[in-house]
């Protein structure tokens, strides 16, 4: 061989070494990959509607919030790996326990390693959020899997809380319709107590939210009279916002902050005679609720409800009637609704318009999906409750 070619030979060599260095130098300093075959812990998954597999109590709060005797009220969020930064915020915002169902696709999984390890470290999130997670599985996949699970004690907490945007921002996102029913139930079904309020993780809570409703929310919520109590939201393009009704009652006054989904779809959640309600906050500290009249198969409002309680049609096809389900069988089922006083949420963001993404979505659902989501839904409905559709009126979808 000559040594001209000789020298090539090694040069190349040297260089393959020193690429493969420089990215396992990457990998340990910035990767929180868990290692296969480290203190892995089995954990088996449920099959669901032979369409998703489910794990519950991935990660569990360590706090019970019982300390009163009163049993608490579980906030039920669900999300994807792209809103983790409100996920992880979210226990800054609740003065009680939370139940997170986290939907996950092939490439999103890196999210489990990423709450891992968020959970060990942030002592927050660890004391009040159990974790959950849901997967659709592959065609011709019979069973779950037995989900092995890494250790991650490899990360030190002080260097991941120093770098945690960085961490945050490797998670992949996932891309797939998104059963948000399915995800709001198992985060009710795994929550911690027995009273959940189910909202979305980007609604930002008024102050003291939990402690505020426990007590009113242990007297009307027992899973056995028919009652839901409702929560009214907001949304505002401000920065600022309100922590208490009083300075609510003062940004709506100035146009700050309005009802939510005023200038979309406003029928869907519409809660009349706000300025009553005002005033009935005003006159008194301590929270109360009232019935008010339920409204139309488009409501979709925020109810706070029993584990014995009804839950979400988890058929529904994505962004279909997927709230509505849930409100207009309660209707059907007898349910009255009771708007609590003082407590609130706000939306960051005024809503005008679906996304491009979101239209996608409706067209593929309403082509796919609706009509047979509908006509079985509809039967449910009348075969469990034939005598209250003159209540409730008919199901649009």
């Amino acid at each position: 061989m000559r040594p001209a070619t000789r020298s090539k030979i090694w040069l190349t060599i040297s260089f393959v070494v020193f690429v493969v260095f420089l990215y396992l130098l990457g990998f340990f300093k910035n990767g929180f990959h868990l290692k296969r075959g480290q203190k892995e812990t089995e954990m088996p998954t449920i099959m669901h509607n032979d369409e998703f597999c489910i794990l519950y109590n991935f990660l569990d709060a360590t706090d019970t919030f019982r300390e009163d005797g009163l049993e608490p009220v579980t906030l039920a969020i669900h999300g994807t790996s792209e809103m983790m930064k409100m996920i992880e915020a979210k226990p800054s915002n609740w003065d009680g326990p939370i139940s997170l169902g986290l939907f996950l696709d092939f490439h999103s999984t890196n999210a489990l390693e990423y709450i891992s390890i968020l959970h060990r470290c942030d002592a927050e999130f660890q004391r009040k959020v159990t974790v959950h997670f849901a997967f659709r599985i592959s065609p011709f996949q019979d069973k779950c899997p037995v989900i092995n699970i890494g250790q991650t004690e490899n990360i030190e907490c002080e260097v991941f809380l120093k770098n945690r945007d960085k961490y945050r921002n490797s998670v992949t996102g996932s891309f797939q319709l998104y059963p948000s029913n399915l995800m709001r139930n198992i985060a009710r079904r795994g929550a911690k107590s027995d009273i959940h309020f189910i909202a979305d993780v980007d609604m930002i809570m008024s102050e003291n939210f939990a402690t505020k409703i426990k007590p009113i929310a242990n007297e009307m919520i027992d899973g056995k009279n028919k009652k839901l109590l409702v929560v009214r939201r907001f949304e505002t393009n401000s920065t600022v916002i309100p922590k208490n009704h009083k300075e609510l009652e003062i940004a709506v006054k100035v146009n700050l902050v309005d009802e939510f989904h005023r200038k979309f779809f406003f029928a869907g959640h519409q809660i009349k005679n706000l300025s009553d309600w005002f005033k009935i906050s005003d006159a008194s500290d301590t929270i109360s609720a009232w019935e008010i009249p339920y409204s139309s198969s488009s409501w979709e409002i925020q109810p706070i409800l029993h584990r014995n309680d009804l839950y979400n049609a988890d058929y529904f096809p994505a962004r279909m009637r997927v709230m509505q389900s849930l409100i207009y069988s309660s209707c059907r089922a007898g349910y009255t609704f009771h708007l609590l006083s003082h407590v609130f949420d706000v939306h960051e963001g005024v809503k005008l318009d679906d996304t491009a993404y979101s239209k996608s979505v409706i067209a593929h659902s309403k082509k796919y999906g609706r009509q047979i989501a509908y006509d079985r839904y509809v039967k449910e409905m009348n075969e469990k409750y034939p005598d209250t559709i003159s209540r409730c009126g008919t199901f649009v979808m």
